[in-house]
């Protein structure tokens, strides 16, 4: 349940989503292809990291177990909500260094060598659903329930990042779940 200064946040802060114009997404996204020509990322994917961004803020109000979520300064005024936005979109686009996908070398696969600009298709990610899913089931079956809410957390952004959320104090939970996930993942044969 959210206290009532954390719903008047979520308020504020789908207020300001509800004001945003066409320049506003035009500067969210010079400023991403800026970004992401700075970090040695083709500039023309700076359309899908501000909608990733924007999917990121979504999630976040609408659940606690992931997204992002905005803190009384980030909605104290319209310009302090654009910078938040700015961070969010910056996020985005230094964690797409670290997707495999967004990456130009080579990798080994089990048969030879892929190139990693290959696009995926709707069957690929209906795999990658459904081994998330069994994945995440069988791995909460494993934990402790002291580490729930870092696999909720995890569960959350793992399409977005190759690291495991720390929550709240909560860090050394991360290397557990992380030896966890390695043996759920070595039974389900995807290493």
């Amino acid at each position: 349940m959210n206290s009532p200064n954390e719903a008047e946040v979520l308020k504020r802060c789908e207020a300001f989503l509800r004001e945003i114009t066409a320049e506003d997404i035009a500067n969210l996204t010079e400023f991403a292809q800026a970004r992401l020509a700075a970090l040695g990322l083709p500039p023309c994917s700076g359309e899908d990291v501000v909608q990733r961004a924007f999917e990121s803020i979504l999630r976040g109000l609408e659940t606690d177990r992931g997204g992002r979520r905005p803190r009384p300064v980030d909605v104290a005024s319209s310009e302090a909500f654009a910078n938040y936005l700015r961070g969010a979109v910056s996020s985005k686009a230094e964690a797409m260094t670290r997707r495999r996908e967004w990456r130009h070398e080579p990798y080994e696969a089990n048969e030879g060598t892929v190139e990693t600009g290959e696009a995926r298709t709707p069957a690929m990610d209906a795999e990658l659903a459904d081994l998330a899913q069994e994945f995440f089931c069988r791995l909460r079956q494993r934990a402790p329930s002291r580490l729930m809410e870092t696999i909720d957390a995890w569960e959350g952004v793992y399409l977005d990042s190759d690291r495991i959320p720390a929550v709240r104090g909560q860090r050394r939970h991360v290397g557990e779940v992380r030896d966890l996930a390695q043996s759920v993942m070595l039974e389900l044969g995807a290493f």
